[in-house]
């Protein structure tokens, strides 16, 4: 499969942007072709969602050759292999009519590309926060085509990670599967889902209890449907229905808070269902547990598409035509860093001296499957995210970016949303750019708030902040 330094691409994709003709190329994906990696580069960015994709164009914005290591075979992460549908956390929570960008920079380029291209709609208001309701794969492709304009970035898909060779303070090297020799790096950003990257260097990190994780989600699409409108009433009635069909035991109980919402799509809507996730036996990073999990979620899916077919006006053709590659895991492993966020940095809005975003979405919490609860500033204040809380305490050149950043399990429920994670994800990109260029190779402690200008300039220079 491997030859000399040489990686075939018919098994595991590479996309390489290379300058051609003085002229930035156009988005290039080989199939055919063999691609040299290098076994040194400036960054390397593990993980292919939001933060991992901002992070590595940031960082390639920057000047950095930069390589983003991607699990599975597409970017976007848990938007596009978990189809989750709605960008939370782009606009701070505002009785105003208008939205305000809660954050600038590739956060507000993003939300304009998914616009300008129809990839998503809205911002749609949900009681005092706004969304944007977009279509995954098309989420994947705008990723794909950004990603693609960058001719510093090489990104390398169906990627696993395999050992990561460090000493006491910094990261040297990484081995995957599909390259014979280490890769080396003078910074390295942990983007992963479940930070593991930072595992296997062997730093500190926490995840809570079993009983207390956020419960998993299973996500589908049903088309064939014939609504005049999915608004609040008609959900209301829709819910009672299936109310209905659990009384008489044509429904499993687990259906009792599953929700409908709008798609971009004529005739389709999107449906999330929480899964009752095994109770103290839980774990994202069990695969048979996710595997138990994930027929399970198709079991309940099929099994409320007869139901509405049978029951439901409007609904009398409807079919499945989407479902997830994965259970939606909310919630995995938390780094730990120079300083932890909390629950109470989140609701009372702190301002931090090494701010590089901000955090403007509710605390959502899905510990069971009887409904989400939330809770939000009183002042709607959106929280500063430092610098300190994506830089590892143990490792002086490894960042984080993603649900994985330095806070606790209840602050991670407003930090995790896609839109924080896209502003995270340039932050560290943009810190990796800091610690590359620095003498010692790194931020040394004290020195956060004088780094943390320069980005959080370049984040909110497009906004009033």
């Amino acid at each position: 499969m491997i030859g000399s330094r040489f990686v075939n691409i018919q098994i595991i994709f590479v996309l390489h942007v290379a300058d051609l003709a003085g002229k930035r190329s156009k988005n290039i994906v080989q199939t055919l072709e063999q691609i040299s990696l290098k076994s040194n580069y400036d960054a390397v960015i593990v993980g292919g969602g939001s933060a991992g994709v901002a992070a590595a164009i940031a960082s390639a914005r920057e000047g950095l050759e930069t390589l983003l290591l991607v699990r599975g075979s597409e970017l976007g992460g848990n938007l596009s292999q978990d189809l989750v549908h709605s960008i939370s956390g782009l606009y701070l929570i505002s009785n105003d009519v208008v939205p305000h960008p809660a954050n600038g920079g590739l956060a507000l380029e993003f939300t304009e590309r998914l616009l300008k291209t129809e990839s998503a709609m809205g911002p749609v208001r949900m009681n005092r926060v706004d969304v944007l309701l977009q279509e995954p794969q098309l989420f994947s492709t705008q990723c794909t085509r950004l990603c693609g304009k960058e001719k510093n970035l090489t990104v390398v898909f169906n990627s696993t990670l395999r050992s990561v060779l460090s000493n006491e303070t910094v990261i040297e090297s990484i081995e995957i599967d599909t390259h014979p020799e280490p890769i080396r790096a003078a910074v390295f950003v942990d983007a992963s889902s479940d930070a593991k990257l930072s595992f296997l260097a062997g730093a500190d990190y926490e995840e809570a209890d079993p009983a207390e994780l956020q419960r998993a989600a299973y996500i589908f699409s049903i088309g064939n449907v014939n609504l005049d409108d999915v608004d609040d009433n008609s959900r209301f009635i829709l819910s009672q229905k299936i109310v209905a069909g659990i009384r008489d035991g044509s429904l499993d109980p687990q259906l009792a808070v599953a929700v409908m919402r709008p798609t971009g799509l004529a005739e389709q809507v999107r449906w999330t269902i929480d899964l009752e996730s095994e109770g103290d036996h839980y774990s994202p990073l069990n695969p048979e547990c996710l595997t138990r999990l994930q027929i399970l979620g198709c079991q309940l899916a099929a099994q409320l598409e007869a139901y509405l077919r049978a029951s439901v006006e409007g609904f009398e053709k409807c079919r499945i035509t989407a479902s997830p590659g994965q259970t939606s895991a909310r919630e995995s492993r938390r780094v730990s860093g120079r300083y932890c966020l909390t629950e109470k940095d989140i609701l009372d809005g702190v301002e931090f001296e090494d701010a590089v975003c901000r955090s403007a979405w509710p605390i959502e919490l899905r510990e069971t499957v009887r409904g989400q609860k939330s809770h939000a500033s009183k002042k709607s204040k959106p929280c500063d995210i430092p610098l300190r809380a994506l830089i590892s305490k143990d490792f002086d050149n490894l960042l984080m970016a993603g649900r994985c950043i330095s806070a606790t399990h209840r602050a991670q429920g407003a930090l995790r949303v896609i839109g924080t994670c896209l502003a995270v994800g340039q932050a560290a990109g943009l810190a990796a750019a800091t610690i590359k260029r620095s003498p010692t190779g790194k931020i040394s402690l004290g020195e956060e708030r004088a780094a943390a200008a320069p980005i959080r300039e370049k984040i909110f220079c497009d906004i009033n902040r």
